[in-house]
C-alpha cells in the first residue's frame, strides 16, 4: 500500500465521514496496519487520507493499544500545551517540535459502530491530534515556522515542495 508524500493533493484535502464498513474498507484497514508496521521506521497512526482514501478515519498502533478510529472530532482542547517532536510517515525523515494541547476531548465511532467519548492525554493524544489534522488537510510541519526548526535523518531530504513554502513565508 502506497503512503502519499508531502507534496500530494490528497494529504490537503478533508475527508469525508464514513457511513459504512464494508468489506472493501476492512480490506484497507488491515492493509493499513501492515503498512504501518512494515516501514521504517515503523508508524504508530496512519490517517486514510495519506493512502489515497478521503475517508475520515486512521488506525493507530502504540504499545499496549491499538485501534480503528472512525469519523472523529475533537470536542474540547484544554488550555495547557505541550512541545513535542513528531514525524509523519508522508514526510519521511523529517521532524519537528509542534505544541499542542495536552489533554483533548475526542469522540469517535469504533469498527462496530460503537460511539466512544474519551479525555486524551501523553502519547495517545498527541496521535489523534496528528491524524485528525490528516483527516483535515493538515500537515505537522504547517504548525513549525521556520525550515531551520525541522530536524533531517541521515539519508532524507526536505521536500522541494516543503522548502518552497517555507520560501513563500
Amino acid at each position: 500500500m502506497r503512503i502519499y508524500t508531502y507534496g500530494h493533493p490528497i494529504l490537503r484535502k478533508k475527508a469525508k465521514k464514513l457511513t459504512k464498513v464494508d468489506r472493501e474498507i476492512e480490506k484497507i484497514i488491515n492493509d493499513m496496519f501492515k503498512t504501518m508496521q512494515l516501514n521504517t521506521p515503523k508508524g504508530i497512526g496512519l490517517a486514510a487520507t495519506q493512502v489515497g482514501v478521503t475517508y475520515s478515519f486512521f488506525v493507530y498502533e502504540l504499545e499496549d493499544d491499538r485501534g480503528v478510529v472512525i469519523n472523529p472530532e475533537i470536542l474540547e482542547k484544554r488550555k495547557e500545551t505541550e512541545n513535542e517532536e513528531e514525524g509523519c510517515l508522508s514526510v519521511p525523515g523529517i521532524y519537528g517540535i509542534v505544541a499542542r494541547p495536552k489533554e483533548i476531548v475526542v469522540r469517535y465511532l469504533d469498527l462496530d459502530g460503537k460511539v466512544h467519548e474519551e479525555i486524551l492525554s501523553g502519547l495517545k493524544g498527541r496521535v489523534f491530534q496528528h491524524e485528525i489534522d490528516h483527516l483535515n488537510g493538515i500537515i505537522f510541519t504547517d504548525y513549525i515556522d521556520s525550515i531551520d526548526k525541522l530536524e533531517v535523518d541521515e539519508g532524507y531530504e526536505i521536500p522541494k515542495e516543503l522548502i518552497k513554502r517555507y520560501m513563500e513565508k
